[in-house]
């Protein structure tokens, strides 16, 4: 989840910077005066369904957090845009990661294990795992971070086009989730493709996502503050470490509980979340709401009921996670799943 930053994998990909990048951005030419770079979506995948945008580049140059909307989609110091899939399963599967842009590949690395960082007691300086840097020209590069173990496809001098396959969205580096992680540099300074300025600029609530990505590209590109990344119907609660879930649980049998699992971005305090799970009759079978303690970029969430005396009947549930703010149904997401 967290990738590479400026005090991280500096010996692989060769970045000096004289300054951090909150000094640099005061003194980095405006939007306007940068040679113009358009960029399409790093990964070919449509976000709000197969994938989603966990966490933006950080706006705030204190300790504090803000992404380029004012919102919490980030956190201190987070220098790119992570684009995560849902689910190890879609790791597996394959989602290809492509170039933003036309360039030449300058550097790459590859070998690093798809294993949470929280069984890795030291990257050794890899916190960027398998990786691609792309030098775009008049001072533009970008950087491709956390890729799949022996998914690269491309070398060092090679000649690419804008939406070339480089690899597979992956989970080596440090990173508790498959995700990539993409910068975008501009003469070495953080830029943020949603709005081309560099790390450090000041945000806007209101500000649309389109900065430097291409018209297409930022169609697609809503801004989404809270998202149920996936959610699921369990005979045993899963582990909320995405990493850790192998395989998708399910319901097991008609002696066993039925449980609803949630994984959500962007939960604060004070949300209502409800959960319901409907039986094969239509009718609930279990009901729940509750105000959300805590929240923060990850948060994990189940409820369920252990079966009657004789068995739940066969059939197909269904389950309904929502969340809540002021009154309003900010997120929800539904699963069906059959008993046998």
């Amino acid at each position: 989840m967290t990738s590479i930053g400026l005090k991280h994998g500096l010996a692989f990909f060769a970045i000096a910077l004289a300054a951090s990048c909150f000094a640099l951005a005061a003194t980095s030419p405006s939007t306007a005066q940068r040679a113009p770079l358009l960029m399409t979506l790093p990964v070919k995948c449509e976000v709000g369904k197969t994938c989603l945008i966990q966490k933006l580049v950080d706006h705030d140059a204190t300790f504090e957090r803000r992404d380029y909307r004012c919102g919490t989609l980030t956190t201190d110091g987070h220098d790119g845009t992570d684009i995560r899939l849902r689910t190890m399963e879609d790791m597996r599967s394959g989602f290809a990661v492509v170039a933003a842009a036309p360039g030449t590949v300058l550097r790459i690395r590859d070998g690093e294990p798809d294993v949470s960082s929280r069984e890795r007691i030291d990257l050794k300086g890899k916190d960027a795992g398998n990786g691609i840097v792309i030098d775009h020209g008049k001072g533009w590069e970008t950087q491709y971070s956390h890729l799949r173990q022996g998914s690269i496809g491309v070398k060092p001098g090679q000649q690419i086009i804008a939406s070339q396959k480089l690899g597979l969205v992956g989970m080596s580096g440090n990173a508790e989730f498959p995700h990539l992680h993409f910068t975008v540099r501009h003469d070495g300074k953080i830029i943020d493709p949603f709005t081309g300025d560099t790390q450090g600029s000041a945000c806007d609530a209101a500000a649309p996502a389109t900065g430097i990505w291409t018209a297409e590209t930022a169609r697609g590109l809503r801004y989404l503050p809270t998202a149920v990344i996936s959610i699921g119907l369990a005979s045993t609660v899963p582990s909320k470490s995405v990493a850790d879930r192998i395989n998708v649980p399910s319901l097991a049998s008609r002696q066993a509980p039925v449980i609803l699992w949630a994984d959500v971005i962007g939960a604060k305090l004070g949300d209502t979340q409800k959960f319901d799970i409907i039986g094969p009759d239509g009718r609930s079978v279990h009901r729940q709401q509750a105000q959300i303690a805590d929240g923060g970029l990850s948060w994990f969430a189940y409820s369920g009921k252990r079966a009657p005396a004789a068995g739940w009947p066969a059939g197909q549930y269904t389950g309904i996670y929502m969340i809540q703010r002021n009154g309003v149904a900010i997120a929800k997401s539904e699963i069906q799943q059959i008993l046998d």
